[in-house]
């Protein structure tokens, strides 16, 4: 019994389908600005907005860096004291005398 209401279900379904098939599809492409298509090893084709818009935001965002580097330059290089390197001696550095 299970098996012919089984069967059922499926062919319930197949005709589902093959009515969706005779009705029309449309083609529907989101956002309504221009479409480009995407093409095999080629690069992207920009519009002028959008190389206008990474240009600004890469200006700005090298800007940030620089503005931060010459006004805060510590959170890169540091709180401390840079080491005098003149005032340590060979033992410290790990050389040998010279046994002359």
């Amino acid at each position: 019994m299970s098996t012919i209401g089984r069967t059922v279900g499926v062919l319930r379904a197949g005709a589902q389908i093959l009515r969706r098939r005779t009705q029309q599809i449309s083609v529907r492409k989101a956002g309504g600005g221009p479409h480009i298509e995407a093409q095999y090893r080629q690069p992207p084709q920009l519009t002028k907005r959008q190389q206008f818009q990474a240009e600004l935001l890469s200006g700005a965002m090298w800007f940030w860096i620089l503005w931060h580097t010459w006004h805060d330059s510590d959170a890169i290089l540091g709180h401390f004291p840079w080491p005098d390197t003149s005032a340590w001696t060979d033992e410290e550095l790990g050389i040998p005398p010279d046994d002359e």
